[in-house]
């Protein structure tokens, strides 16, 4: 669950107070009219006021309240907001994945648009991305130290005009503290209690005070040990989970040796076997020892199995797989961060300097498939010897063998992230209501990222030389892993690319208030602002010249951009004091722009409306338009590869059952057969950037809400309505949108099927497989997302303590991708977000808390609406079954955890359980979505980590 909604600021508009202050100082505060320098500026406006107010929705999340549900960094503080966990967020799960910013970032997406149409700032003004490989374009909050947060403002409606390009879906304002009275050191604990995913933390935070200055300085080191496969059962035994018409389980045949074993029916890491790659023919060991055909110690599988009394107990005891086990499944990470900042006040300007200074390093390590293809004299077919012995028979001339075996694909990246803002603000020597404001920053990320490859030139494949392999890959040692790292010290590479991201951004900005309305004075604020920025990513050698067997290739990714953009804002009160009308306000935004990689100038605008129509009921609505031009990667992306199942891409499987009448004409003229089953080997996506294809994208957003906080009660509530369609959204189809685009439509073949390669039916390996997809980045027609924001807070000073209940909810309406120009969107061009795995229609939770004197106890719950794979119906033919039901349903989940904190003077003490009933994630079917186990891998949603407590200790000197 995610912090506060901060009743005062979210709903009612009053500032938030930085630290503690005593009676007096308030007192005296109280008697002197604020002068501009005492005015603030809020989320969402460029404005200088007294009061913290505004007209579009902002929700507020402090730190305090995040840490007392459990959550133990800056990024948690806001992926768990509702307004974002209602989609996938990138943490630190995606570690067998390609993701935009490379292995162990952690952005954040609001309404789903993704982390590039999000812009996070640190107290209002932007830092710079980090990440590696060429996908950099996001802010990594990694980077931030929790030390020196004190609050999160999210802002939840597009705010182009006031913010410049990113903030299409909204704005994350960090805030950090202006002022440390005591130096203090926290500690942090979250131990899972089935093990696994611990994570510790030391921070530090101090400050000296003086009459015209203060300085904060904080520091952090955190460490997150992994979360493997073997430390969850729901990780441990991927499964296809398919029942017949009774409900009984009718799972494949295991395909690996580990049939009559407990893990018999996992799709376990397929290895140690010898596949006759003309014949299809499988030896595996005997569980005798004996010898049958071309390997010592193996024998032919007849029928994929091979069946034996004894053989449960020889298999558990030979056939043991560790490595698979001690996948991570959540990286290891360590981080080290370093903060401080300045803050001088003179006669007339302040002078305001921070500095970030942090180090990244996060590994993953995992384990493939190597399954090289062997020809010519060390050819194994039916009846021949093992490679060239002629105990066994006779060499052969030609003939293909695929040895398969385990092999380690681990990677690691380390980063180093470095920040600083300088910048100056007072008021004209001549006025008293107008100020000014100038800021300078700059960012640099410079990162290297290094995988464990196969180097394909020494592999001995003959889909890279016709030469015989330099180890002997049919060894049994070789096949089972238990010779794995001479193979890795034979074949295997560490390589190692860098990525450099540079940011510099300057910001001038002058406000204040024109004349007088008969309501009060126009304010009105004019800016200038220009933002230089570059990428530099340079894959390994290897990566380059594509000397990588099975894995990811990338090209160089370099570009640079520029944009000079003018802005202003004004805010008019019209009416106040009337019959229905405490105050009527109107707010309007505009900003022009003008990028060097787009051809056009152009602008944008933003409109919006507060009534205040009694002391308890306020209207507030938005309006305004977005834009965004293309990011570097987007641009220069050089080309990249990986990898998806053919199952979860090709609409052609078993296509005689499809219901789309296209499919099934299309799929058949191709000579596909009906009852295809796939390809086995994973078809190679190759990515690359737009540069001269992309246009810029445009949106548009509104919103409409009313706030109710009455005055018989301590209760406030805000509900919002919220609209966004991005138009010509930048993006990629997708590899199942391409192939769904070419045998889904009317017209036959199209432009889509030129995007991916197939092979023929007669090929000798792998027929009618997808080879390739060739999916860069280009201009889709649009995405809509709409729904409903709820927040609610209650308090109240009973006779035995203080009670305080809040909560907030996402209502999803609709949340669809339109890909083609097409008002008849049906099938392939239609995608379908809402209610979707991984896109709940409703996430939310609720924090309730009672303090009485020095203890504060708080039990926190979240809640995940149900959600079902959209595309896919439940019954579907199956291996031989026609019936065959399979589960695309992930069940609505709610976890509930509790703290207590107990507090003094010099030091306070918080312990408490998340998850507190073990509530494990759903299971969906294998096929449905990209899994873990048969757990949704991009469900971001679900705690992977089980019943966990935490500890958190703090010590003021």
């Amino acid at each position: 669950m995610l912090g506060c909604l901060y009743g005062a600021s979210a709903i009612a508009q009053e500032a938030p107070e930085a630290d503690t202050q005593t009676s007096e100082q308030q007192s005296q505060e109280a008697e002197s009219a604020p002068t501009e320098l005492d005015k603030i500026t809020v989320t969402g406006s460029l404005l200088r006021r007294v009061e913290y107010d505004s007209i579009s929705p902002v929700q507020v999340v402090t730190a305090d309240t995040s840490v007392a549900v459990g959550q133990v960094d800056a990024g948690e503080f806001l992926q768990k907001a509702s307004v974002a966990a209602g989609s996938t967020q990138i943490n630190n799960q995606f570690g067998g994945f390609v993701v935009e910013g490379g292995l162990g970032v952690q952005t954040v997406g609001l309404r789903g648009l993704g982390a590039n149409r999000t812009l996070v700032l640190l107290d209002g003004r932007r830092p710079g991305p980090s990440g590696t490989r060429g996908q950099v374009g996001a802010f990594d909050l990694s980077m931030l130290p929790t030390s020196v947060i004190q609050r999160v403002e999210i802002l939840k409606d597009g705010a182009s005009s006031i913010y410049g390009s990113d903030a299409v879906a909204g704005v994350a304002n960090y805030i950090t503290r202006r002022s440390v009275d005591r130096p203090e050191i926290t500690i942090n604990g979250r131990i899972p209690f089935d093990g696994g995913g611990e994570n510790y933390s030391i921070s530090g935070a101090t400050g000296w005070n003086f009459d015209n200055s203060s300085f904060v300085l904080g520091a952090e080191w955190q460490k997150y040990e992994p979360l493997k496969v073997g430390d969850r059962d729901f990780f441990r035994c991927p499964r296809d989970l398919f029942r017949d018409e009774n409900g009984n389980i009718i799972d494949r045949e295991d395909r690996s040796i580990l049939a009559g074993t407990g893990l018999a029916g996992c799709n376990n890491l397929y290895a140690n076997t010898v596949i006759d790659a003309l014949f299809g023919d499988r030896y595996i060991p005997s569980p005798d020892g004996s010898t049958v055909g071309m390997i010592p110690g193996y024998r032919p599988r007849a029928n994929g199995r091979y069946d034996d009394p004894n053989g449960e107990a020889f298999y558990e005891d030979v056939l043991n797989y560790d490595f698979y086990g001690n996948q991570y499944i959540l990286n290891e990470s360590e981080r080290y961060k370093l903060y401080g900042s300045a803050h001088f006040a003179f006669q007339n300007f302040d002078w305001n300097t921070q500095v970030l200074v942090a180090h990244r390093e996060t590994s993953s390590e995992r384990f493939r498939q190597f399954f090289p293809l062997i020809g010519g004299s060390t050819a194994l077919l039916p009846g021949y010897g093992y490679a060239n012995d002629p105990t066994y028979a006779a060499p052969v001339d030609s003939g293909l063998a695929q040895p398969i075996m385990p092999f380690r694909s681990d990677s690691s990246e380390k980063i180093d992230y470095y920040y600083v803002n300088s910048g100056v603000s007072g008021i004209f020597a001549s006025t008293d209501t107008w100020a000014w404001k100038a800021d300078l920053s700059y960012t640099r990320s410079d990162g290297d990222y290094t995988n464990l490859g196969i180097v394909a030139s020494r592999s001995g494949d003959v889909r890279f030389d016709d030469n015989a392999p330099v180890l002997d890959y049919f060894s049994p040692g070789f096949l089972s892993g238990e010779r794995m790292d001479e193979l890795q010290a034979q074949i295997g590479q560490n390589h190692t690319g860098r990525t450099v991201y540079d940011q510099t951004v300057f910001t001038g900005i002058v406000n204040g208030e024109l004349f007088e309305l008969p309501a009060g004075p126009l304010s009105s604020a004019f800016g200038i602002e220009y933002r230089d920025f570059s990428i530099d990513d340079q894959p390994s050698a290897l990566s380059k010249n594509g000397d990588l067997w099975g894995a990811s290739s990338a090209q160089t990714t370099k570009g640079d951009d520029n944009v000079t953009e003018l802005f202003m804002e004004f805010e008019a009160p019209l009416l106040k004091g009337l019959p229905g009308i405490e105050s009527l306000t109107v707010n309007a935004s505009a900003r022009w722009f003008d990028y060097d990689s787009v051809d056009d100038s152009d602008y944008v605008w933003k409109t919006g409306l507060g009534w205040q129509m009694t002391p308890s009921f306020r209207v507030r609505a938005t309006r305004g338009t977005s834009y965004r031009a293309p990011g570097l990667y987007e641009l220069y992306l050089g080309n990249q590869t990986a990898f998806l199942s053919q199952l979860s891409i090709d609409p052609c499987i078993d296509w005689q059952n499809s219901t789309n009448s296209n499919v099934r004409a299309n799929c058949a003229a191709d000579g596909i057969p009906g009852d295809y089953a796939g390809g086995a080997s994973s078809a190679l996506i190759v990515t690359g950037g737009g540069a001269g294809v992309l246009k810029p994208e445009t949106s548009e957003a509104s919103t409409i809400g009313v706030v109710f906080t009455p005055e018989f009660a301590d209760f406030s509530v805000a509900l919002d309505y919220f609209s966004i369609e991005v138009n010509d959204q930048i993006d990629r189809l997708g590899a199942g949108a391409i192939l769904g685009g070419c045998y889904g439509a009317p017209v036959y073949p199209n432009a889509f099927c030129n995007l991916f390669d197939r092979n023929s039916g007669t090929d000798p390996t792998a027929p009618n497989a997808i080879t390739e997809v060739r999916d860069s980045y280009l201009n889709v027609n649009k995405q809509r997302t709409r729904g409903y924001d709820l927040l609610v807070r209650y308090e109240n000073d009973l006779p035995i303590g203080q009670l305080e209940i809040e909560g907030q909810f996402t209502y999803v309406m609709e949340d669809f991708q339109l890909l083609f120009d097409s008002e008849q969107a049906s099938g392939f061009d239609l995608d379908d977000f809402n209610g979707d795995i991984t896109r709940p229609k409703i996430s939310g939770n609720v924090r309730t808390a009672f303090k009485r004197n020095d203890w504060t106890y708080t039990w926190f719950v979240d809640y995940v609406h149900g959600t079902n794979a959209l595309e896919l119906s439940p019954s579907t033919t199956y291996f031989g079954y026609p019936t065959a039901v399979r589960d695309v349903v992930a069940e609505r989940t709610v976890y509930h955890g509790f703290s207590v904190r107990y507090e003094q003077p010099d030091w306070s003490l918080l312990v408490g359980v998340s998850n507190l009933f073990d509530e494990d994630p759903p299971e969906i079917s294998s096929g449905v979505r990209n899994t873990y186990g048969n757990v949704p891998a991009f469900a971001t949603q679900y705690d992977w980590y089980g019943r966990t407590g935490f500890v958190r200790f703090q010590y003021k000197f």
